[in-house]
């Protein structure tokens, strides 16, 4: 019985991250606005493999889960409870692609003087000019 709530609760618990990491995608929406990022996130010399592994294999396991017919929950057997599983998979893969592609602040802008493109970024304020003067 012991097991079985450790259990439970380790599912639970993973259940409650992969959740907290949808919400923080905007539900969807920030992933769809994060897309165009992806091939500036693959081909940026500064990103690290890690990070690009990580992005990469969510892609696969995503893709693997859907294209074999092996279910944790199988639809045959729970009818419309066995989509649970696959909502799980999918909520997982965009909280990883969101939280990534958040981190990547990507190309800002092209330089002027060349057609390269120029990595900022966004907390420096560039191009400020100040004076002080004093009051005597």
């Amino acid at each position: 019985m012991n097991k079985t709530m450790n259990t439970g609760n380790r599912f639970l618990d993973s259940l409650k991250r992969v959740l907290v990491r949808f919400k923080d995608a905007g539900f969807g929406i920030k992933f769809i606005k994060n897309l165009p990022k992806v091939a500036d996130y693959f081909s940026d010399k500064n990103v690290s493999i890690l990070g690009k592994s990580k992005l990469l294999l969510s892609f696969i396991v995503t893709l693997i889960y859907f294209v074999f017919a092996i279910d944790v929950i199988p639809e045959v057997l729970f009818g419309p409870i066995g989509f649970l599983d696959d909502i799980f998979v999918i909520i997982w893969m965009i909280g990883i692609v969101n939280e990534e592609l958040s981190k990547y602040s990507g190309p800002q802008d092209f330089s002027s003087k060349s057609n390269k493109k120029v990595y900022k970024d966004s907390n420096i304020i560039d191009d400020v000019t100040y004076s002080i003067k004093d009051d005597n």
